[in-house]
């Protein structure tokens, strides 16, 4: 585009859509300590005089002080003189006497039985708690060494993994975490009690690789796992022992899907989540998800997987389905006229209050809370 062009297209804007607004210069010292006069000469002009220092008023009272800051300042008095037009910046007269001094005190502060060197209003000084549980070296360390080597061989071979610590009910025996970089076993937990507000709380033994150990409170150890920490899963082996099943039990799938659609139906539902189970892999079931009604017709992609053993995955799906029932999106096909099928397992939830419901069901507790839609968490029953 020439300058002829660009002058004519200038010439023809009727509406001025080719204007700019000049963008207004930020504003200097100088400029803020104007108008900070201009709001005490506002108030002059609007009631005949200059602002006191009126306990009833505070607004005239922060003026009165502003004044008063400005006219003993002789630099911004003289940056000010041409603005004063009311003649409000006089230098003030210094007290004669010191009782001049404390006269001038309406608020008090000066008077009889004031102590200027107390303190008060500040926090008090906290007590340290008699039974702090600080790391000492464990000199039974020995024993649990082979079980940290072990650890580590599993989370290079992909047997277990770190993941994000969720939940104090995670914190067993026998279970592995990582605190500030520190692969540590949880050797003990002591019973249970509730503090007022019904809150458990146990003491623990904790044994750290670096051959030290920790009498931690439980509550206190998940909140440094909150802050710094990692969660170690155990591997299916064990899942399964645990659960009296055979080591060699096929293993089946929990999945949570993301839909790729383009549709703008769905873009009103935030967090658009679907919830199902395979007996095989997430990978296998989605690979004609574009095909599928249940998959919305459109691509999607795993968010997580949660593998558990063959048999067992349709129950926790179902737990799932029913906790997140507030939060079922309807979702149908039609055709003709009628309705063709039905994709029911898609829900409006976040993704992190599902993997929360997962590590939930994971440690029995998951009866005990329920689905605030509102709120997108998970609650309490009360």
């Amino acid at each position: 585009m020439d300058a002829v062009e660009l002058l004519m297209m200038l010439g023809e804007d009727d509406f001025g859509l080719l204007e700019f607004p000049v963008k207004a210069p930020p504003m200097t010292t100088e400029d803020r300590i104007v108008a900070a006069f201009e709001e005490v000469a506002e108030f002059a002009r609007r009631t005949g005089r200059a602002p006191e220092e009126n306990p009833a008023d505070i607004g005239e009272w922060k003026l009165a002080k502003r004044l008063q800051a400005l006219a003993e300042d002789d630099d911004k008095r003289v940056m000010l003189a041409p603005y004063d037009e009311l003649g409000l910046l006089v230098a003030p007269e210094p007290p004669a006497s010191i009782e001049e001094a404390v006269g001038d005190d309406p608020f008090g502060l000066l008077s009889a039985g004031e102590d200027l060197f107390a303190l008060r209003h500040v926090p008090k000084t906290q007590t340290t708690p008699e039974d702090v549980a600080r790391r000492q070296p464990a000199e039974d360390f020995e024993d649990f060494h082979q079980l940290f080597v072990d650890c580590h061989a599993d989370l290079r071979a992909g047997r277990r993994k770190l993941v994000a610590f969720k939940n104090p009910l995670e914190i067993r025996p026998e279970r592995f975490f990582v605190q500030g970089g520190v692969l540590l076993y949880v050797a003990e937990v002591g019973e249970l009690t509730r503090n007022e507000i019904k809150k458990a709380n146990a003491r623990t033994r904790c044994i750290f690789e670096n051959g030290t150990e920790s009498a931690l409170l439980l509550q206190s150890l998940a909140s440094n796992l909150y802050k710094d920490g990692k969660r170690v899963t155990i591997p299916d082996e064990e899942t399964l022992s645990e659960m009296g099943l055979e080591t060699e039990t096929p293993m089946a799938s929990v999945y949570v899907l993301r839909s790729l659609s383009r549709d703008p139906q769905l873009a009103q539902f935030p967090a658009l989540h679907k919830i199902g189970s395979t007996s095989a892999t997430a990978d296998d079931r989605i690979a004609r998800a574009r095909s599928e009604t249940t998959f919305l017709g459109a691509p999607v992609e795993i968010v997580e997987e949660y593998r558990v053993p063959r048999g067992v995955e349709g129950k926790v799906e179902r737990l799932l389905h029913r906790l997140f029932a507030p939060a079922r999106i309807d979702a149908w096909f039609e055709r003709d006229g009628r309705t063709v099928a039905e994709a029911n397992e898609w829900f409006a939830v976040p993704f992190a209050a599902i993997d929360e419901a997962v590590s939930l069901i994971e440690n029995e507790a998951i009866l005990n809370f329920r689905y605030d839609p509102v709120s997108g968490e998970l609650r309490l029953k009360s």
